[in-house]
């Protein structure tokens, strides 16, 4: 199974707190030191994982459910120093094309973030 995959799943079953590089590179059967050359942080790992590609299309609701799911894994990390660059890395290409298809983006994204993190 692929790091990133892996990365994924993981956040999936323990949330951002929980997840641990070395643990990752347990399960896929390499070295933490190999995952550490790639993404120097748990917080690039994390982004590149949830966050591979940017957005794509056109419907409003959607993208937003899909910013939502990205950011759900997250909400248990609200005080850890890096989760500003994960979240960040996950928002600015959706709001962009947000912005795009609908007058309230900010306002869109700014209350799924509120439900999340703003507990």
């Amino acid at each position: 199974m692929e790091i990133l995959s892996i990365a994924r799943t993981m956040l999936a079953e323990r949330g951002y707190r929980e997840l641990t590089v070395d643990a990752v590179a347990r399960r896929a059967g390499v070295a933490k030191t190999t995952l550490y050359r790639r993404w120097p942080t748990k917080g690039a790992l994390v982004a590149a994982a949830i966050a591979p590609s940017p957005p794509r299309g056109s419907d409003v609701a959607a993208i937003v459910r899909e910013t939502e799911a990205l950011l759900a894994p997250l909400a248990d990390a609200q005080d850890d120093a890096e989760i500003l660059g994960v979240i960040r890395t996950i928002l600015e290409p959706r709001l962009a094309l947000l912005r795009q298809l609908d007058p309230r983006a900010d306002e869109l994204l700014g209350a799924v973030f509120v439900r999340l993190f703003m507990k």
